[in-house]
């Protein structure tokens, strides 16, 4: 008899940090995803909702209450999106696998097990080509993808991505003669997410 499969909607407790980066994860988990090729919401609304909430996110961190309700409206406005994906993925479930319902991004809902945190990522940086950094990245038992950063001295960090596996992770339109600070996640386990990693710092050529 074949488990039944449900999707977690537990998304909509994760503080906004996390909850921004699975909206990024499942926009890159859901384009050209021939599992899922008509969601209720199009990926092209969906990252709009995803950049508007990021945008707020940004916005608040200046203080002022008209920030923080637009936020607060941007947040509501992507769970609900969210949770319309989910449902979606959800009436799907019973004639996938367990492996193809994953490709959507979503978590599911695992009985009777014991949460384990992600451990940080451990990787390097090569600067062979011109204007970019190559990241190679050793695997995360359990990770479902990897969010990367970089900044430029003590400058602020700035996002780079998430990516849903370790192969394929570039920084590109570098400045030559520039050293860029690098630090990468895990995403998932029981925590949402591994600590950061170590800073990796490297001159783009």
């Amino acid at each position: 008899m074949k488990k039944v499969i449900r999707i977690s909607l537990g998304f909509a407790t994760f503080d906004d940090n996390d909850l921004n980066c699975l909206a990024i994860l499942l926009i890159v988990c859901f384009k050209n995803n021939l599992l899922f090729p008509n969601p209720p919401i199009s990926i092209a609304v969906f990252t709009g909702l995803q950049t508007a909430f990021q945008n707020a996110i940004t916005a608040k961190a200046q203080s002022g209450k008209i920030n923080t309700v637009l936020k607060s409206e941007a947040r509501d406005a992507l769970i609900s999106a969210m949770r319309q994906w989910a449902g979606y993925v959800q009436s799907l479930a019973p004639t996938l696998t367990l492996s193809q319902v994953l490709t959507s991004g979503f978590d599911v809902v695992v009985p009777n097990t014991t949460p384990v945190p992600l451990t940080p990522p451990v990787f390097t940086l090569d600067n062979s080509l011109t204007t970019r950094l190559a990241i190679y990245l050793d695997a995360v038992t359990n990770a479902k993808a990897y969010q990367v950063q970089y900044a430029i001295g003590a400058g602020p960090w700035l996002e780079a991505g998430v990516f849903p596996n370790t192969r394929n992770i570039f920084l590109t339109n570098l400045t030559p003669g520039t050293v860029y600070n690098v630090r990468i996640r895990a995403i998932g386990g029981s925590t949402q997410g591994s600590e950061w990693s170590g800073t990796v710092s490297l001159m783009a050529t």
